[in-house]
């Protein structure tokens, strides 16, 4: 039983690892619009 618990939690592991790897392919992948700063407004 306890086997069994461990091996799906080391495949639910890997799978959220291999989403989050995808995930930061496809945010390098894409071309995101330059950050620009705000200006601090001075009272």
């Amino acid at each position: 039983m306890y086997l069994e618990l461990f091996r799906a939690s080391e495949q639910a592991a890997r799978l959220l690892q291999e989403a989050q790897a995808r995930a930061e392919q496809q945010l390098l992948a894409a071309d995101p619009p330059p950050i620009e700063l705000a200006e601090k407004k001075e009272s």
